[in-house]
């Protein structure tokens, strides 16, 4: 099999699992909002499910705003990229930090053999 065949074939099987994990703590998160919202209307615990939902909705409606736009934007396209581009400017730093060494040690050489 080539590399871009199995290649996406890994993409989709990522996609779906990712897929089953978003529905099955959508599933989850739903059901914990329904449940603190059945507390709010009690009248034993008055208040709790209200700041649950309050803290739920303040820590969660913002990262799902943050990954919708990601997707949308592009920014999941090439996850790997960044890694190798790191390794390229570790790369690039580490051979301008080598010539300015040899260039410090000509220099340092040539004051020596000038005196």
């Amino acid at each position: 099999m080539s590399e871009t065949a199995d290649s996406r074939r890994r993409g989709i099987v990522s996609m779906i699992f990712a897929t089953a994990v978003l529905v099955f703590a959508g599933i989850g998160f739903v059901y914990k909002m329904t449940e603190f919202a059945a507390t709010i209307v009690k009248q034993d615990i008055e208040g709790f499910g209200a700041v649950a939902i309050g803290v739920y909705l303040t820590g969660v409606v913002p990262l799902v705003f943050l990954t919708l736009w990601a997707i949308m934007s592009g920014r999941f396209r090439d996850i790997e990229r960044p890694k190798y581009r790191m390794l390229e400017i570790h790369d690039e730093l580490e051979d301008e930090l080598e010539g300015e060494l040899e260039g410090s040690a000509r220099l340092a050489s040539s004051t020596r053999i000038g005196r």
